[in-house]
């Protein structure tokens, strides 16, 4: 989103040079809050911005909270762990610490934070995209062969036996932690062939909305997350095929 430009004033002798926040006012006035793809784009920024208030020696604590409350209002958290796109943000970073090509993951993850919320179908989509990628990542890292039209529930599970995350052998809670951890990114795609983008519907999907749809993002995300995380354990010589 860029300023709009705002001429420069006279009064009498004086020379009026416009202000930032009168430029970002007249931004506002001329946009169309009515699409959501333009209201997305201007909660992002102004929550960047809140960032940097907040970081400022005269930031004022009252007008601050105000801000967080109404930003929080509208699903945009300034604290990481309720903020959607700081967690998608996070694994992107995650990825890239990881892996020696995270192209595959970096798109999905940019589609991701570009357009949440815009469309509930879409984002749940993705997610499922970014299970089966990162399945397939940890599989060829692994040296493991599979077919391109393996299900997914299939490549979980080969990801998860790979990274000896099965829950055979651990004790009970980390072993209920793990299935329930596979379940969910076994959910992921049950969403997607559900409601999800990719399949032409007889009817209509119904009952779903941005909050289902984020709680699908955070579901795959967590599995991912974890995945990559472990493939630091992996020994060396599974890392180099």
């Amino acid at each position: 989103m860029e300023l709009v430009e705002v001429p420069v004033g006279r009064h009498g002798g004086t020379v009026i040079v416009p202000h930032v926040s009168q430029r970002l006012f007249r931004t506002l006035q001329n946009l169309d809050l009515t699409d959501r793809a333009v209201v997305n784009t201007v909660l992002a920024v102004t929550a960047r911005l809140a960032e940097s208030y907040a970081q400022s020696p005269d930031a004022d604590p009252g007008r601050l909270s105000h801000l967080r409350r109404c930003l929080a209002n509208d699903g945009y958290f300034l604290d990481q762990s309720g903020d959607p796109r700081a967690v998608i943000r996070e694994l992107a970073a995650l990825a890239t610490a990881r892996l020696t090509d995270a192209s595959a993951l970096r798109v999905e993850l940019a589609r991701l934070e570009r357009g949440l919320d815009e469309d509930p179908g879409r984002d749940i989509g993705t997610a499922k995209r970014l299970v089966e990628s990162t399945a397939k990542i940890v599989l060829t890292r692994c040296g493991e062969k599979y077919d391109k039209n393996a299900s997914v529930p299939w490549l979980v599970d080969r990801a998860m036996d790979q990274l000896d995350l099965t829950a055979a052998g651990k004790p009970k809670a980390q072993s209920e932690l793990l299935e329930h951890l596979t379940g969910l990114a076994k959910k992921v795609n049950t969403m997607r062939n559900q409601a999800g983008d990719g399949h032409g519907q007889a009817t209509a999907v119904s009952g779903i909305d941005s909050r289902d749809s984020r709680l699908v993002v955070r579901a795959a995300i967590a599995w991912c997350a974890y995945l990559l995380d472990t493939l630091s354990d992996m020994p060396e010589r599974r890392q180099n095929t």
